[in-house]
């Protein structure tokens, strides 16, 4: 195309009310302190044994994230990627609302979503290692994804962070780790997943560790 016909083009885009769907925004749920830790996480157990899986990965722009970050590295292990794809199950909701006294309206996030969108978003970018799994955590055997080097929970929720960080935990290799997001007991949409967190961390006997203000470390000890 003409570089004078594609810079019009463009103008128009800006001055248009959809100008936000042609302009690059930032699109990740994580600053980009967190998403280097993720990173880092994954480089220092990339040599013990097992997959890692993202529990809770909505449309998939932290799963592109990182997989970019495997291929640079030649880091190859299969990625789980788990996800209802359709918003949070209402038993979970039911929970926060009556057990935590928190308000329905809080919960209807991540509605707009489908499996195959998440797997087209994966095949436009090239990834091949993602097995994407449809599933309400609170139903599905985390155990049978195991074992696990890595994994990224990010459930949201106290009912399904709770469920889902004893099978993670059980089917993490020694030497392994996972990270808890929302960890952050002054956001009061998300706080659930730091008081599951620092249930378990007590349950495992270890002090809670939390980085970059949200991400809740587990190590397994090798």
């Amino acid at each position: 195309m003409n570089p004078k016909l594609r810079k019009l083009i463009k103008e128009i885009e800006f001055y248009s009310p959809l100008r936000r769907y042609f302009f690059p925004s930032y699109v990740y749920n994580f600053t980009p302190p967190q998403l280097c830790f993720l990173c880092q996480c994954i480089e220092d157990t990339k040599h013990i044994k097992g997959a890692i899986a993202e529990v809770g990965c909505a449309a998939g722009s932290t799963t592109v994230f990182l997989n970019r970050y495997m291929d640079a590295q030649n880091i190859e292990k299969t990625y789980y990627a788990i996800d209802t794809f359709s918003g949070f199950v209402s038993d979970d909701i039911d929970f926060e609302v009556a057990n935590r006294g928190k308000a329905r309206k809080l919960f209807t996030a991540f509605q707009v979503n489908k499996k195959k969108w998440f797997d087209g978003t994966m095949q436009q970018n090239k990834i091949a290692r993602v097995c994407s799994i449809e599933a309400d955590v609170n139903e599905f055997d985390l155990t049978t994804i195991g074992p696990l080097s890595f994994a990224l929970l990010d459930v949201d929720l106290y009912r399904p962070t709770k469920k889902a960080l004893r099978e993670l935990y059980g089917v993490l290799t020694p030497g392994g780790m996972m990270v808890v997001d929302d960890c952050d007991s002054s956001n009061i949409r998300w706080d659930g997943s730091d008081e599951a967190y620092k249930e378990f961390m007590k349950e495992i006997d270890q002090p809670p560790q939390i980085i970059h203000g949200k991400l809740g470390v587990i190590r397994k000890a090798a």
